[in-house]
């Protein structure tokens, strides 16, 4: 009942933001043909902002590697969200770690400490027009530079916007890159692979487990994420079954690790009984960052369209990923730097038209199986 009271009020909160907006542009307005370069070597602290889920802070990281490696002088703070959190607590990367809560007490204080540590420069990492990250991106640090990616209807309120739709087709991480341009930092010089921090207990953990699961150093241990954000974007279960046992039947050093989610455990128990070996469930009560420690160490990865594909290419796993055909979400969200890897629906809203023989024959692929005969049924 409270959500729904809350999502009511929304609109009003837009409203009163595009209000504030219309009541004090000529002030805030940006004259971006007179931008030059920022000096990294006069900049000592800057400002992320990133309030969104998990894969796109995942996605950021070539960024903040990429300003480091060219200025290891520059303190670099992040603004993030509860539903990010968990893969940025305690990185070494960040001088602070700040969250936007949606909480008007709590982000007002978070705003007023932003503030307080008076950044050099704001980059707002969201790569759309955001009411709320406009907003934030003026208060956080008044009067300083403000740095936008794929703003169009906001893009003169930042002083330097790459906007990756005029006819760019490029993946998410090399269109967020281009933020570095604003540094001065070619960004086609940046690698944009950069894996998400990982403590010494997670790998420890992750290995202990690979440990426990080998037979011997031939194996080849694929992953198997059954969970997604949406129900669009789960595949049914006799499919994921089939699928398992083609890949078993592929190769006898082949081994699944079933992934879920805490609640969608039951799941992963369900179709593991359906195998007698070689196919096991993650350990329960893993987090987010322990999950990812064993996502880097599988052979490939097989995936719907979730935040998994975006930590396993961060690692240099293999993907294979499972998605809907909406060309705009595919081009820009793909496995990056894999030239196969990504099976599409026959449609824009789902993925339950994806047939078993689809992602077997990537699977033979990704995996570089030197045989039809192997791949054939």
């Amino acid at each position: 009942m409270l959500r729904r009271k809350l999502d009511r009020l929304k609109p009003l909160e837009h409203k009163f933001k595009a209000f504030f907006f219309w009541m004090f542009s000529p002030l805030l307005k940006r004259r971006q043909n007179d931008f030059q370069p920022l000096d990294g070597n006069a900049l000592n602290r800057v400002l992320f902002l990133r309030p969104e889920k998990i894969g796109d802070m995942v996605i950021s990281f070539p960024v903040f590697d990429g300003l480091k490696k060219q200025y290891p002088h520059v303190q670099i703070s992040i603004l993030g969200s509860p539903r990010n959190e968990a893969i940025i607590r305690d990185d070494p990367r960040f001088e602070t770690i700040f969250l936007y809560t949606k909480n008007l007490i709590k982000d007002v204080r978070t705003i007023r400490w932003m503030r307080r540590e008076k950044y050099d420069c704001v980059v707002d990492m969201i790569c759309d027009d955001s009411v709320t990250a406009l907003f934030l991106s003026q208060l956080c640090a008044p009067g300083k530079p403000r740095i936008g990616v794929g703003k169009v209807k906001f893009q003169e309120y930042y002083d330097y916007n790459y906007d990756h739709r005029k006819g760019n087709t490029g993946h998410i991480i090399e269109n967020t890159l281009k933020l570095l341009d604003a540094f001065g930092i070619d960004s086609e010089q940046v690698d944009g692979f950069a894996a998400p921090y990982l403590d010494q207990d997670s790998v420890a953990g992750a290995e202990g487990v690979i440990r426990d699961l080998r037979d011997s150093s031939n194996n080849r241990m694929i992953g198997y994420n059954l969970s997604a954000g949406s129900p669009t974007r789960v595949w049914a279960k006799e499919k994921s079954q089939d699928l398992i046992q083609r890949i078993l039947e592929h190769s006898p050093e082949n081994k699944v690790i079933l992934f879920t989610t805490p609640d969608e455990r039951k799941r992963g128990e369900n179709l593991c009984r359906q195998f007698s070996t070689r196919v096991s469930l993650v350990p329960p009560g893993l987090n987010l960052r322990q999950a990812a420690a064993l996502v880097s160490r599988m052979d490939l990865m097989i995936t719907p369209d979730t935040s998994i594909v975006h930590i396993a290419r961060a690692f240099k796993v293999d993907v294979i990923g499972l998605y809907s055909r909406f060309q705009k979400n595919f081009l820009l969200w793909r496995p990056y730097g894999q030239e196969n890897g990504a099976v599409v629906s026959g449609n824009d809203h789902n993925i339950f038209d994806i047939e078993v023989e689809q992602v077997y024959q990537m699977f033979c692929t990704v995996t570089q199986s030197d045989s039809r005969k192997e791949c054939a049924r």
